[in-house]
C-alpha cells in the first residue's frame, strides 16, 4: 500500500450489519454511542447516571450514591443519616451485607429442621425477639429487627422501597455499590499496558 492510500476500514461485526439492515427496512436511525478508542467493551451505563459513564472504578465508588441511575439526590441525605456518603460506603455498608447474607441461607434452610445439639445462631445480628426465629421469618421482619438500627430506620429506608430485612438484602443499589466496589480492586491505571 502506498503512502497516498487510505487504509480500509475493518469488516463490519454481524450485530453492526443486522442493526445496519433493521435500519434500512424501519428508515430510523438509532444514535450510537461514541465508541472507546482503547478496544475495550466494558460498560456499566445502566446502573450509573449518564454524566458518570466516562469514570474509572475508583472514581465512581468515591461518588455519592445518587450516581447510581435510579437514585434520586434526596436519598443521599437519607442515607447520611447511617453515616453513608459514597457508593464505597453503600457497599461495605454493615447492615446491607448482615441482610444479604441472612437473605441468600434463608434460601437454604428447611423450616422447622434444626438439629437438636446446633448451636448456630446470629444473635448479634438481631434484636432479641427476633434472635431465636427462623431465616425465613426474619427476612420478613423490618429492617429495624437488625440489632443497631432504631425503628427511625423503617422510616428513613421506606421510601426508598426498602422496609424489610429482604428488601435490604437484595436492594439493587447496594448490590450494585457492592459489585462496583469489588471491581475497583482490580482496576488497571494503564490499560494500554494490560493489552
Amino acid at each position: 500500500m502506498s503512502s497516498e492510500e487510505a487504509p480500509k476500514s475493518p469488516s463490519k461485526r454481524p450485530a453492526e450489519e443486522d442493526i445496519e439492515k433493521e435500519e434500512q427496512a424501519s428508515g430510523k436511525k438509532t444514535k450510537k454511542a461514541k465508541k472507546s478508542d482503547d478496544g475495550h467493551h466494558f460498560n456499566i451505563n445502566k446502573c450509573l447516571d449518564k454524566a458518570h459513564e466516562h469514570k474509572t472504578l475508583s472514581e465512581i465508588i468515591q461518588l455519592p450514591p445518587s450516581a447510581l441511575q435510579g437514585l434520586a439526590d434526596r436519598a443521599d441525605k437519607m442515607l447520611q443519616s447511617f453515616k453513608i456518603n459514597t457508593i464505597e460506603d453503600l457497599a461495605k455498608w454493615k447492615f446491607f451485607r448482615i441482610a444479604r447474607a441472612i437473605n441468600t441461607l434463608a434460601g437454604v434452610e428447611e423450616k422447622g429442621k434444626r438439629h437438636a445439639e446446633s448451636r448456630a445462631n446470629i444473635n448479634k445480628a438481631l434484636d432479641k425477639e427476633f434472635e431465636s426465629k427462623c431465616l425465613k421469618d426474619i427476612v420478613k421482619a423490618p429492617v429495624s429487627a437488625l440489632q443497631g438500627l432504631a425503628d427511625w430506620a423503617n422510616d428513613t429506608l421506606a421510601p426508598l422501597r426498602v422496609k424489610t430485612i429482604k428488601d435490604l438484602g437484595i436492594w439493587k443499589f447496594c448490590v450494585w455499590a457492592e459489585a462496583l466496589v469489588e471491581l475497583a480492586q482490580y482496576e488497571a491505571d494503564n490499560i494500554a499496558s494490560h493489552k
